[in-house]
């Protein structure tokens, strides 16, 4: 066993805990779905784990074992030490910035033959981060920015213009379809993986951006796979109740 690679550090400080998978993923809150947290031993790619996740490890496997797990041994799964600055700094949120004063000065006008799309500052990636309204099941950010197109352009492409938004992507696991900076139109109307395509959504630990696929068969509940591009990242498979859509990828703007 490669004790550098994250997957094996986590499964050595669970042994070491006394916890069976089954035992330390209903403790962690995944129920009976136990093969959601089991990637995370066996084909996670990462370097670290999700910090949201590491954090509800801490009270979990500190002090457990012989000897004792330290409280910075389960941090270190995140890339991080008790104590840092830095820590704090990533556990606590931010205070929320004041709301931004409607510019409805720079919005089309009601029945204009443009519209306005409003594109909000969160990162498609595999790590945590704030979601807006658009991105359930959390809220509360609103658009830091309206994109305005001519309405009979983005119609020929959509059928729900008024339903799309903006989202900027980061990360590797979508090159190279899909860049770090890259903004990509979302359709938030389009919740169902069907057909197969690129999508938003939250799958437990954070906002991504994957390529989705419903598995064949009618067997409840339906299982989804979920894809990377990137062949350095694996595929891994989740049932829809367990994640949230947000939108199927319509269209990205990338500069040359």
């Amino acid at each position: 066993m490669d004790q550098n690679r994250i997957t094996d550090r986590l499964k050595t400080l669970r042994e070491r805990a006394g916890y069976t998978v089954r035992e330390f993923a209903r403790t962690l809150g995944y129920g009976e779905k136990f093969s959601s947290y089991r990637m995370y031993e066996t084909t996670y790619k990462k370097d670290v784990l999700p910090l949201p996740m590491v954090k509800a490890m801490v009270p979990l496997l500190s002090g457990r074992g012989e000897p004792p797990i330290t409280p910075n041994e389960v941090w270190n799964l995140a890339g991080v030490s008790a104590g840092e600055s830095g820590l704090v700094a990533r556990v606590t949120p931010r205070p929320a910035p004041p709301p931004p004063k409607p510019a409805t000065e720079a919005l089309p006008p009601a029945g204009s033959n443009r519209i306005a799309i409003p594109e909000y500052d969160v990162i498609t990636s595999a790590g945590p981060g704030c979601v807006p309204i658009l991105c359930a099941p959390q809220d509360g950010l609103r658009p830091v920015e309206h994109w305005t197109l001519p309405r009979g352009y983005v119609a020929a492409f959509s059928e729900t213009p008024d339903m799309l938004a903006i989202v900027r992507v980061a990360g590797d696991s979508m090159e190279p379809d899909y860049q770090s900076g890259d903004r990509v139109l979302v359709d938030t109307a389009h919740r169902i993986p069907s057909p197969p395509g690129v999508y938003v959504l939250w799958d437990g630990f954070g906002l991504v951006l994957k390529r989705l696929e419903l598995i064949p068969g009618m067997e409840e509940p339906r299982r989804v796979r979920i894809m990377s591009i990137n062949p350095a990242y694996s595929t891994y498979e989740l049932t829809l109740d367990e994640i949230s859509i947000n939108g199927r990828v319509v269209g990205k703007w990338t500069w040359k």
